[in-house]
């Protein structure tokens, strides 16, 4: 289980460091150039769930299972936005 929790703490700080890699190239310039767009909110948001999420199973790392349940949910609410992403319009 602990090998798990490890694994997805990795990936989800591979996965915003990724996300502040091209946060660039899916908000298109927004930096600088007027008011944030809800997209950016949420998109800077998920970066901060990412995180949050890191630091809070680096926190209850005595309570494995909880911990890698938490640690996976920034991996599966990503998996989900890319499996809808063809569905919304």
């Amino acid at each position: 289980m602990r090998v798990l929790m490890v694994l997805a703490v990795v990936a989800d700080l591979l996965l915003a460091t990724l996300m502040v890699a091209v946060s660039g190239f899916i908000l298109e310039g927004v930096n600088g150039q007027g008011p944030l767009t809800p997209v950016a909110y949420l998109y800077v948001g998920f970066i901060l769930v990412c995180l949050a999420a890191t630091a809070a199973t680096i926190a209850l790392r005595n309570r494995p299972a909880l911990a890698t349940v938490i640690a996976a949910a920034p991996l599966a609410i990503a998996a989900l936005a890319l499996l809808l992403e063809g569905m919304v319009v």
